[in-house]
């Protein structure tokens, strides 16, 4: 059991040295075959944080689909977006049913496939950590070991990513559903400043909400997997201890922030550049984590050792279990 510490002693620059020193120690010199592993360990650590809504989705060519383009030219009117949206509104009207069915198989096609990602996520923060905290690059032995800790751990993150789905889409259904009433006239007269007013919560609340649940992912990842090793106890045990070492510590998790903020930013400029060194052949998965891993180790090993200082020692527990 671990015991109090005192929060002069918790460092997360201290962390940060001890971190830079266990990856330089591990990673140098270097063996191929280790980085090759962590490289793919390290992917599957980052797939469910990199999972994200895509760019553009088939742009139509002009004059075809339901909607023809507005005027048929390149100058777009008021009056004629106008008319545009007038007929956008009458036509989603009219098929209302079709719409509302592929809206919803949509969704469900969207959460199946972040849940199915999400799974082998949660699979690969743990195996990673394992990795970085006791440089033993393996994939089988972690992939069993470590099974009931990252089923619980993917409950969780599932949920803080459908929360952001819906949050998304109630907010960007609200948008478009103003939108159309104002086109169809819906909305005469002061309409429009009143569907503005009533916008600006749901932006406020995006602005607030979007970053609490980034926030949430990020601890989870960092703090409550090292928690769930270092102490066998599920996810929602262990985001509980979380809580009472942040109202213990709160100066040592912002600072970490803080650094955190850095790390990434350094790391992102740096893989940037390498990748246009490499003619883009650095970006590709797996060859990236694999390249560059020493930025991933370091960063991940940052709230190990800073759990460390805090009595939690997830690298001693993982030791204890022999090695495939």
């Amino acid at each position: 059991m671990a015991t109090a510490v005192s929060s002069s002693a918790v460092s997360p620059v201290d962390a940060a040295r001890l971190a830079f020193e266990h990856t330089r120690r591990e990673l140098f010199p270097i063996r191929f075959e280790k980085w090759l592993v962590l490289g793919l360990l390290a992917f599957l650590d980052q797939c469910g944080r990199a999972f994200r809504g895509g760019g553009a989705f088939g742009r139509g060519g002009g004059g075809h689909g339901p909607f023809p383009a507005p005027g048929g030219g390149d100058g777009v009117g008021g009056g004629e977006l106008a008319a545009w949206l007038q007929r956008a509104a009458e036509w989603l009207a009219a098929h209302a049913a079709i719409v509302t069915l592929g809206l919803l198989a949509g969704v469900l096609a969207i959460a199946v496939l972040a849940a199915i990602v999400l799974w082998f996520n949660s699979r690969g923060v743990f195996m990673y950590l394992d990795a970085v905290a006791t440089g033993r690059a393996d994939v089988s032995r972690p992939w069993r070991e470590h099974a009931l800790a990252a089923s619980s751990y993917f409950g969780w993150s599932l949920g803080i990513s459908l929360a952001g789905l819906f949050l998304v889409l109630f907010a960007g259904g609200i948008v478009a559903a103003l939108a159309l009433a104002f086109a169809s006239g819906r909305l005469p007269g002061t309409g429009g400043a009143l569907a503005v007013a009533a916008l600006l919560p749901v932006l406020l609340l995006l602005l607030l909400a979007l970053p609490l649940l980034a926030l949430v992912a990020l601890a989870l990842r960092n703090f409550v997997a090292p928690l769930q090793l270092a102490t066998c106890r599920p996810c929602g045990a262990a985001a509980r201890l979380l809580e009472s070492l942040v109202l213990a510590n709160p100066g040592a998790f912002v600072v970490y922030l803080l650094l955190k903020v850095l790390v990434v930013v350094a790391s992102g400029i740096v893989i940037a550049l390498g990748g246009c060194l490499t003619c883009c052949l650095g970006f590709l998965p797996i060859v990236m984590q694999t390249v560059f891993q020493p930025l991933f180790h370091f960063e991940r090993g940052i709230s190990v050792f800073l759990l460390r200082q805090m009595g939690y020692d997830a690298t001693a527990r993982l030791l204890r279990s022999p090695a495939a």
